[in-house]
């Protein structure tokens, strides 16, 4: 323990003139939810699975709930997000019939792993049953899923750059 007056001179803020947060050596917080917001929406509905049945899409984030946030301590970057997310797929089988159905995905969070996420793809009401379902709940939910993870990636690399800049 330091003697009083012999501390670390970039705890000691409120001697300063300026009261400058010297090397971001406090706790900072960076409001990240609307770049998330636009992010996941853009990376979402480029999500495209096709196989012998026929072509799933993304094609419309219905619901985009949550926050994040991007938090320096000590020089180090702590990131902070959770999301809930629905959104709505469209299929067209090989015979050129359309069918719709939802994604879900409640616990995009810090708290979990990409491996974690529980991602459900269903059918929409009153949906026939199709093999697109099979489609989208085998390739389509690991193609929203690497997605998500490119969300993460992208938001790591804005804050690296942003924290370059100051």
């Amino acid at each position: 323990m330091a003697k009083w007056g012999e501390g670390d001179p970039r705890w000691i803020v409120e001697e300063r003139a300026d009261a400058t947060n010297v090397n971001n050596w406090h706790w900072t917080e960076r409001d990240a939810t609307n770049w998330s917001s636009d992010k996941l929406k853009e990376l979402l509905l480029g999500v495209r699975v096709e196989g012998g049945e026929g072509v799933c899409e993304v094609t419309e984030v219905d619901k985009l709930e949550g926050e994040a946030s991007i938090n320096n301590r000590k020089g180090k970057l702590i990131f902070f997000y959770e999301w809930n997310i629905k959104a709505t797929w469209t299929g067209t089988s090989k015979t050129g019939i359309k069918y719709k159905g939802n994604v879900e995905i409640p616990n995009l969070s810090d708290e979990n792993d990409m491996d974690d996420l529980d991602i459900s793809a269903s059918l929409s009401k009153d949906e026939p049953d199709t093999p697109l379902l099979a489609l989208m709940r085998k390739e389509g939910v690991q193609a929203v899923r690497s997605a998500l993870g490119g969300y993460l990636g992208h938001l790591k690399t804005v804050s690296q750059l942003d924290s370059e800049k100051d």
